[in-house]
């Protein structure tokens, strides 16, 4: 599965934008905040420091240039920080600190006391005013240290800002795995339960008091109900598999019997012939959802024994050969000798036998039919291959259906009934194997076999 799509990424991404959307806006209200408390409390310095000398100034009736110096020296501690002006209510000038900028003081004249942020050269400059009926005192200070340090604050929140969304994704991550380690563990035992392993349950330290929790205490239900329906569907095919057998084994041999009488009428011989072939497809069938049933239940019958493949496939194309071959018919052999595999011959000849079988009746007259045997790595593999009408593209995917056959009209004009290649898989994988269509065109179908090779002596 892409990481970069799964639920676990996706929930990491989330909370990374919405810690991210958060810390912004929290940065800024606060930045702000900061910024104008910080104003606030300079222009309660400013104003202060103005009140103070106009208390002063309200104490004399009259102030020169000399006495205005002198009396801003008694303000020595604070005068470093601040910049001062004062005038008339005309706006004459009194006085003016040395390092006085060419403040505009028009702005402030409809107001007794008011403050104000200005820009002169570039600086920034907090400007406050005192107006009394005698004395206006006017206050600017220099905003460079309360810009730098709003810069550092800006630097410090530029710098921590990714780390926190970092932290933030790596705790969406963690928090997504825990959150979902329970449908991980849903998903585990959904991907092993199959026809042969009905009976795996998600485990109990998942079904907690919570949603996932009450959703895998579901699922673990209905897997129980799952694994009793099949069982009991599994079991009905094989009982009645079973019951079937013994009646069409009778039948094929009342049947039998009445064709070896010297008296029967050969009118009847061909009605019994159809019968009895009728009754072989009827006793194939049942055996094989026998077959299927003990396959589907995880219990196929195996008498598992170390043989030679090689001369069993050689003996079997004979045999092929003999009973199924058209006439014009070709075989290209390729076997290479001595190939030895662990399992149960009969059952193995019998799915080999259903893919030659098959090779052979859906062949072009004078057609081929190609087999290879040979070992690649720790495995047999056998390839099958046939000219023919290929498998339409529609079908392919279904050749391995029970009961399904390419013909759609079902006819008898092929004795298939759907269950050679369904068969012959369940045989192949009861012995760790596999069969594959390997391609089907208009020339040619190929189907591969591989089976585990037995280990060297």
């Amino acid at each position: 599965m892409n990481f970069l799509r799964s639920f676990r990424f996706r929930l990491a991404a989330w909370s990374a934008l919405i810690s991210g959307l958060v810390l912004l806006i929290f940065g800024a209200v606060a930045g702000y905040t900061l910024y104008e408390e910080s104003i606030d409390a300079l222009d309660d310095e400013m104003e202060r420091f103005a009140e103070d000398l106009v208390e002063e100034l309200e104490d004399e009736d009259r102030f020169d240039r000399d006495d205005l110096v002198d009396l801003f020296d008694l303000f020595d501690d604070r005068k470093s920080l601040h910049l001062v002006a004062v005038v008339t209510p005309q706006g004459k000038p009194m006085f003016r600190s040395s390092h006085w900028r060419d403040f505009s003081f028009d702005a402030h004249k409809s107001r007794s006391s008011s403050h104000r942020t200005v820009r002169h050269d570039g600086d920034r400059w907090r400007l406050s005013r005192i107006g009394e009926n005698r004395w206006e005192v006017y206050v600017a200070t220099h905003l460079g240290d309360l810009v730098e340090a709003q810069r550092k604050v800006v630097t410090a929140f530029a710098v921590a800002f990714p780390l926190a969304l970092i932290l933030a994704a790596m705790g969406g991550l963690i928090l997504a795995w825990r959150a979902l380690s329970p449908v991980e563990a849903i998903t585990r035992t959904a991907e092993r339960i199959d026809a042969r392993e009905l009976d795996q349950r998600i485990p109990e330290r998942y079904l907690r008091d919570d949603e996932i929790g009450r959703l895998a205490a579901v699922l673990n239900s209905m897997f129980v109900r799952l694994e009793a329906g099949f069982e009991q569907t599994a079991r009905f095919s094989a009982d009645a598999s079973h019951e079937l057998n013994t009646p069409l084994a009778v039948m094929q041999g009342e049947l039998e019997q009445a064709m070896q009488r010297d008296d029967l009428p050969a009118e009847d011989v061909g009605l019994l012939t159809s019968l009895l072939e009728e009754a072989q497809r009827l006793k194939t069938i049942t055996r094989s959802l026998l077959l299927f049933s003990r396959s589907d239940a995880g219990n196929l019958p195996l008498e598992a024994a170390e043989f030679n493949l090689s001369e069993s496939l050689n003996a079997l194309i004979e045999d092929v050969r003999m009973l199924d071959s058209a006439d014009g018919l070709r075989f290209e052999i390729e076997i290479e000798e001595a190939l030895r595999i662990h399992g149960d011959e009969t059952l193995l000849r019998q799915a080999f036998y259903n893919l030659l079988h098959n090779a052979v009746r859906y062949n072009w007259p004078n057609g081929m039919v190609r087999l290879s045997l040979s070992l690649n790595g720790s495995q047999v593999a056998c390839r099958i291959s046939n000219t023919g009408p290929g498998i339409s593209p529609r079908n392919i995917g279904r050749v391995f259906d029970r009961f399904f056959r390419e013909d759609a009209s079902r006819n008898r004009r092929n004795d298939g009934f759907g269950l050679g290649l369904p068969l012959a898989r369940e045989i192949m994988r009861a012995h760790g194997g596999e069969i594959t269509l390997e391609g089907s065109n208009d020339e040619e179908t190929v189907f591969e076999c591989r089976l585990p090779a037995a280990a060297a002596p």
